[in-house]
């Protein structure tokens, strides 16, 4: 939609007839996952506030669904807020399928939507927190935040607007490096409404159980030396670290977010151990990301990646993605996706893994969060994440329910005798156990072991798929038309929100000074190569110049950005 449609009539005039044509507008509700409507009863609960955490592939988007059909009815502006622009298209495509009647605006990407000219309107996180889209009336407003983990930044959470008296988070994990989710994230949302893990979803039939290879390799000697070297880095810092008052060290991933925040906030000794910390740390991964092995045995996998239904290999850079395609292009078909392949390109890539054009897509972090791909049904991570959060996001690209005759496979390649290796305690965060814990079946294999590695991944899933039990929409327009508004609920009520585990940080030795911003809110921009051409694209909301011949070309170009 464009600003050109905008009613020309008076205000009041204007408010009436949107009424008028909101009263005539009688919008079907869609069938639902029972765990889907349990989470909309919990989050109607707890006054319509609330996060609700459920693994990827799901269905958190079918939810909200339901939810903005029922705002709209009742006479709320909706606002959505996404990470990317590549999740406004996705969103934007999802509403205008399930809401047809409804006039559905985009801010950011160069679209200039308002608030006055539209029912729904999606944006980025960096456009709300710069344009602060409030709803154009006093009947307040939905906000729902997708991805809601990012939004604690000391920018994004501008985005979290207060103007909005209904508001619903959605993430897979609700975990930080930093105190944000304390500070910002449970005072503005009020906390985790409902929570529905992959145990839950298997369980239910909302997706598939998967079949879990970890393959061992070993380092070069040259490579173990590096990591042995710095190893030595690490115990020196962690040594000091382990004795700042208050430190968490009994869980490896409560004890990295403590010293990430005491890299991020201390000015003093405790925050140069931090840095020296992390900076070993990722060197380390850097080392192990990289073995040469990786990519000997990534070849192996070929046959395997030529039967599944897609494969997606995760990394963890370029480089490491580029080395995954030059290793495999010879034996399947193989695309990569990086943050700076264009648009159009990414899209269809995408589309020829779902039609079977090619067999695998390699990609550096980009497709972790929020993008919708292609039902692949194996997996393979060359880099393992050390975050929850982030291999949790990778595990649901691959067990999205699955016909039967169609087994979820994945692989983990790691480097042995190294915090990747599943067979050592150290640094151990959990979610390896989580990994097995909801395993139809879980095995180490040697990288030389082809032939039973091959015969582990010839897995075609169980011969009867469980069926997820559904609530029909009459059901969920009943449970939405009685449910609890705002203004019912007490402040001094105890809600019914999810126990979360609030790490407890450590004091600061010395706090470190605020950066200083620019007064002009200009934001950095970079100069990228998209295939044969170049553009000047903004760091911040990720906005591009048009593409030009020469990279000199793009020095001189202007980007019209929305993070002003």
């Amino acid at each position: 939609m464009t600003n050109d449609a905008a009613p020309k009539s008076e205000p009041n005039e204007a408010a009436d007839e949107a009424e008028v044509a909101k009263a005539d507008v009688r919008l079907e509700m869609p069938e639902l996952y029972r765990w889907q409507f349990d989470a909309i009863a919990s989050w109607l609960s707890c006054g319509r506030h609330g996060v609700v955490e459920a693994v990827t592939g799901s269905g958190k988007t079918n939810m909200a669904l339901s939810v903005i059909a029922d705002a709209y009815q009742r006479g709320r502006f909706i606002l959505v807020v996404v990470p990317s622009r590549v999740l406004i298209e996705q969103w934007y495509e999802r509403l205008s399928e399930a809401l047809p009647e409804l006039r559905i605006g985009r801010l950011g990407d160069n679209y200039r939507d308002r608030p006055a000219d539209c029912d729904i309107l999606i944006t980025t996180r960096h456009s709300a927190a710069s344009r602060q889209p409030k709803p154009p009336n006093k009947d307040g407003g939905l906000l729902i935040a997708d991805e809601v983990h990012g939004f604690a930044g000391g920018v994004l959470r501008k985005a979290l607007m207060r103007d909005y008296d209904e508001r619903l988070g959605l993430t897979a994990t609700l975990e930080r490096s930093d105190d944000g989710v304390e500070k910002i994230l449970l005072p503005f949302f009020g906390g985790i409404c409902f929570r529905y893990d992959f145990v839950k979803a298997i369980a239910d039939g909302v997706c598939a159980q998967p079949r879990v290879g970890f393959v061992a390799v070993p380092l070069t000697k040259e490579e173990r030396v590096d990591y042995v070297s710095t190893e030595e880095e690490l115990v020196t810092a962690r040594a000091v670290l382990r004795g700042i008052p208050n430190m968490p060290i009994g869980h490896f991933g409560e004890f990295l977010a403590a010293v990430n925040y005491l890299a991020e906030n201390d000015g003093g000794p405790h925050g140069t151990a931090a840095n020296n910390y992390l900076n070993a740390f990722s060197k380390r991964r850097e080392i192990v990301a990289a073995s040469t092995a990786k990519y000997e045995a990534l070849g192996r996998f070929a046959p395997s990646i030529a039967n599944a239904d897609g494969t997606l290999i995760f990394t963890e850079t370029v480089r490491a993605a580029n080395h995954a395609v030059n290793r495999l292009d010879v034996e399947v078909g193989i695309e990569i996706i990086t943050g700076s392949t264009p648009r159009k390109e990414r899209g269809r890539i995408l589309e020829q893994l779902r039609d079977g054009t090619i067999d695998a897509v390699a990609a550096p972090r980009v497709l972790d969060e929020g993008i919708d791909v292609p039902n692949a049904n194996l997996g393979i991570v060359v880099s393992a994440s050390r975050t929850r959060r982030q291999m949790v996001q990778r595990m649901g690209r691959i067990l999205r329910r699955k016909e039967i005759g169609k087994g979820a496979r994945f692989v983990i390649i790691f480097a042995r005798d190294t915090l990747e290796d599943p067979t050592t305690n150290e640094e151990r965060d959990g979610f390896l156990e989580e990994i097995e814990l909801i395993s139809e079946s879980a095995r180490v294999f040697d990288s030389t072991d082809v032939n039973e590695l091959a015969s582990f991944l010839d897995y075609s899933g169980p011969e009867e798929v469980i069926e997820p039990q559904r609530v029909p929409p009459e059901e969920v327009l009943d449970a939405l038309n009685g449910g609890v508004v705002v203004g019912d609920v007490e402040e001094s009520e105890e809600l019914p929100y999810v126990e979360i585990d609030v790490i407890d940080l450590p004091e600061l030795s010395k706090a470190k000074p605020k950066k200083k911003r620019l007064s002009t809110g200009e934001s950095p921009v970079t100069v990228q190569p998209v295939g044969d051409k170049w553009v000047m694209q903004c760091t911040g909301c990720g906005a591009a110049s048009e593409p030009v011949a020469f990279r000199f070309e793009a020095l001189d170009a202007t980007v019209e950005c929305n993070c002003f």
